[in-house]
């Protein structure tokens, strides 16, 4: 059975660049054994469908226990690292982030997405904001000893309409993906940008 620590190394090669890994998001223990037994290299939870397929609406709706047990179930099912769509942390505060992403780590996840929306508000956190929470995230991490893969999401593209896409909200990606980098994040996804 691979280790923890080893399973974070893997995912982490598995990111390269011209060849990314293709990552099929999974809901509980069985989609996720569904998924490995297709000879998936990796596995990764959708905020939506997990909320979804316990009853509840997404956007850290569904309470923080049951996702703790819910990626406890998955990552005990399979020999392959996983990584949860842990939205913003549930929390604001540092402190509780760390708090928060202590309990993922201690259920055998080896990453994250986490997101700069303000969850259950407006907008989305500060460069300084967020980057303050991401380094949170990186140093409870370290403190366990685990190289979580933290897959920092803005949703600066989500949260406009895709007329308006212009050059200023690129710019301020790319100032947020360099923040988020320095702050500890190992990648960056920005999902909604419609115009190439």
């Amino acid at each position: 059975m691979t280790t923890q620590k080893e399973k974070a190394v893997l995912f982490a090669s598995l990111h390269k660049k011209g060849d990314p890994v293709v990552l099929f998001n999974i809901w509980d223990a069985g989609s996720a054994k569904a998924v490995a037994d297709a000879g998936a290299k990796a596995i990764a939870t959708g905020s939506w469908s997990v909320a979804a397929a316990n009853g509840y609406a997404d956007a850290e709706e569904i309470p923080l226990d049951r996702v703790i047990w819910n990626i406890e179930r998955i990552a005990s099912s399979v020999d392959l690292p996983v990584s949860i769509d842990f939205e913003g942390g549930y929390g604001v505060s540092p402190d509780k982030l760390s708090e928060n992403v202590g309990r993922v780590i201690e259920t055998g996840a080896i990453g994250i997405n986490f997101e700069d929306q303000v969850v259950g508000g407006e907008g989305l956190y500060s460069i300084v904001q967020q980057s303050a929470r991401i380094r949170a995230i990186r140093n409870a991490a370290d403190e366990k000893g685990i190289s979580l893969f933290i897959n920092a999401r803005t949703d600066i593209f989500l949260k406009n309409l895709p007329a308006n896409d212009t050059e200023e909200l690129v710019e301020e990606a790319i100032e947020r993906a360099e923040a988020y980098a320095d702050a500890g994040a190992s990648g960056f996804f920005a999902p909604g940008l419609r115009n190439a």
